[in-house]
């Protein structure tokens, strides 16, 4: 190797000062960029299925207050046929009644459409006319 071709081939390798750094650059780029859009996928995810549970909370809840609005307007009105079952558009409520001499025990228990309950049991004083107890489960 003693021409000036594989001299200067020679002499170019030797002197060459590369290091390297674009493709570890690229790849921790690359990661970097990759995580945050992972992160905010997963944020989305999350926070779809949190407004979802709260969908269908206020859904129960709306369906109890009415359910327990009619209950409560027969239970003064000293009516002794009850509802048993109020249908609504994205459920149903069934609601059992036992007496217990002057009180009432008012079990309502509504249902969604995707399977969701709320439960509550009620304890009504017929005398005064007023709730002495509101148990809830959901």
């Amino acid at each position: 190797m003693n021409s000036k071709w594989g001299q200067s081939v020679q002499a170019g390798i030797l002197n060459r000062q590369e290091n390297g750094y674009i493709f570890p650059v690229t790849l921790i780029m690359s990661v970097i960029f990759s995580s945050f859009l992972l992160h905010q996928v997963e944020n989305y995810r999350l926070e779809r299925m949190f407004y979802h549970e709260s969908d269908q909370q206020f859904e129960l809840e709306i369906m109890m207050k009415y359910t327990w609005d009619i209950i409560e307007e027969q239970l003064e009105g000293d009516q002794h046929d009850i509802s048993t079952l109020i249908t609504f558009s994205r459920g149903s409520a069934t609601v059992t009644v036992k007496d217990l001499g002057i009180e009432k025990e008012v079990i309502i228990i509504c249902t969604t459409k995707m399977g969701r309950e709320y439960k509550a049991t009620i304890l009504y004083d017929m005398e005064g006319e007023k709730v002495i107890g509101w148990y809830e489960t959901y």
